[in-house]
């Protein structure tokens, strides 16, 4: 009886190791690192799919479609936000998907089957996209993302590493709209319109449209979120080769980077200026001939004009660094306030002179940039100072103490002279200005304004706190 109970319970012991090897061998039965493809069968191409859109409506997809892709956008680096594109023989689709830093699992290159059924299909002004339900909270219904919890059921994940398709092209009229968007695309032959400005607007805290041109002048917009890893970088200059996907905007044909390894160009040798020789470089440069601003060029420093008062035209901007000023005109009106902090890529653009008074001329306003705010003080000066040293100080903002103004009206509009113990100067005012019909005060008075020429020596203040009693 006792060699029975023994015999029992070695059996037994055996049974629980076996068990518990099993156990444990199943935690470390892990897929190889290929991975590999589930049990099921794609019956549907992704163009096929893309064609059960209806221009204009949501539509839910109630078959059983199935299709397979490989990843070529996931979110990474932050510039697919909530979103992951699929690519085919066929072509590309996008899947909104209510889940962040899914990179882990549906990263590029990993092939993914796609069940439809229950999944909506629509578009984003244009755009083809595949979700999770139809949205009725805005005034046309669009398409809502897929829940988190139900991501995994839609879109299952096969074999990693596959390869894939990336479309050549050198004129982006080649692309079709509907039928290339969201492939993934080489465009060669290629240069940006304005380098040596970052890929977003990252003191903004907004996305960045930046043109990409081909060699027949055609314009693609590189679109970069300002919540990617790179937004900050500098956009390179020179001729080379972009990759990403292909979408559209409406008409707006745009480009969307996975990472900065999609520009096969030379890394931008952008010259940001340092804290010496900065503005008053440019009068240096224009003073000795030069009528372009040199490549890679950046300008940095605080807006001294107050665009909202309208003292000046509306695309002048005055920015002033630790070594002088100068005026931007920009090619359209700016919303630059008093005291913004503002980067400019001035490079390859034009220097003007207006009746003596040098512009950085036709900006496009997309190269200027709100980095921060700050305060310019100003120097304090005579009148006699300003007709030593005006020239140098052009575009600076000073003050006179002890002045008068006086003129042929009593209001600041037109020109009034300003007078100190030591001399006259012109101080000018817009009509346009918002306080162009105020009066201006009598007896002694303190005024701040911007040093310019207009053929001669003449201040401009920016708003009536400028004069102060």
């Amino acid at each position: 009886m006792k060699k029975i109970f023994q015999f029992a319970f070695s059996l037994l012991f055996a049974l629980s190791l076996f068990t518990i090897s099993s156990c444990v061998d199943d935690d470390f039965d892990m897929p190889p690192a290929a991975g590999h493809d589930p049990e099921l069968t794609a019956n549907k191409s992704i163009a096929q799919i893309k064609a059960l859109f209806v221009s204009g409506q949501v539509l839910t997809i109630d078959s059983d479609y199935i299709f397979q892709g490989v990843v070529v956008g996931d979110d990474k680096d932050g510039n697919f936000y909530k979103s992951i594109v699929l690519q085919d023989s066929t072509g590309g689709i996008n899947i909104q998907i209510d889940q962040s830093n899914y990179y882990s699992y549906y990263k590029v290159g990993r092939r993914v089957f796609v069940k439809c059924k229950g999944l909506v299909i629509g578009d984003y002004n244009g755009l083809i996209q595949l979700g999770g339900y139809i949205d009725n909270t805005t005034a046309t219904p669009q398409v809502g993302r897929i829940p988190q919890s139900l991501v995994a059921r839609y879109l299952v994940g096969g074999e990693w590493d596959q390869d894939f398709d990336t479309l050549a092209v050198s004129n982006f009229n080649l692309l079709s709209p509907t039928a290339d968007q969201n492939k993934l695309v080489r465009l060669d032959n290629v240069h940006f319109a304005t380098p040596c400005q970052t890929w977003a607007d990252m003191a903004g805290q907004t996305s960045g449209n930046r043109d990409l041109v081909d060699a027949a002048g055609n314009v693609i917009v590189v679109r970069t979120s300002n919540f990617t890893t790179f937004g900050a970088q500098m956009i390179p200059g020179g001729t080379g080769s972009v990759i990403g996907v292909f979408q559209i905007f409406g008409n707006t044909l745009q480009l969307v980077l996975r990472n900065l390894n999609d520009v096969l160009m030379a890394p931008p040798t952008c010259q940001v200026w340092g804290p010496t020789n900065k503005m008053r470089d440019l009068h240096t440069m224009y003073n000795s001939g030069t009528t372009t601003v040199p490549a890679g060029s950046v300008i940095k420093g605080i807006v001294i004009s107050d665009f909202a008062n309208g003292n000046l035209n509306n695309r002048n901007m005055v920015i002033q660094d630790s070594t002088g000023g100068i005026v931007v005109r920009f090619t359209g009106a700016h919303t630059f306030a008093l005291g913004d902090e503002v980067e400019v890529n001035i490079g390859n653009q034009v220097f003007s002179s207006f009746h003596g008074l040098l512009e950085v001329d036709l900006v496009p306003n997309t190269l200027a940039t709100k980095t921060g705010t700050g305060t310019v003080t100003p120097r304090l000066v005579t009148v006699s100072d300003l007709a030593a040293n005006g020239e140098s100080w052009e575009s600076t903002l000073v003050t006179i103490n002890s002045a008068t103004l006086s003129g042929t009206g009593a209001t600041y509009s037109g020109s009034i002279n300003l007078t100190d113990a030591t001399g006259t100067v012109t101080m000018f005012t817009s009509g346009g200005a918002s306080f162009a019909s105020t009066t201006y005060p009598t007896g002694t008075v303190q005024v701040t304004a911007i040093v310019s020429d207009f053929d001669g020596r003449q201040l401009n203040i920016r708003n009536t706190s400028d004069v102060q009693p």
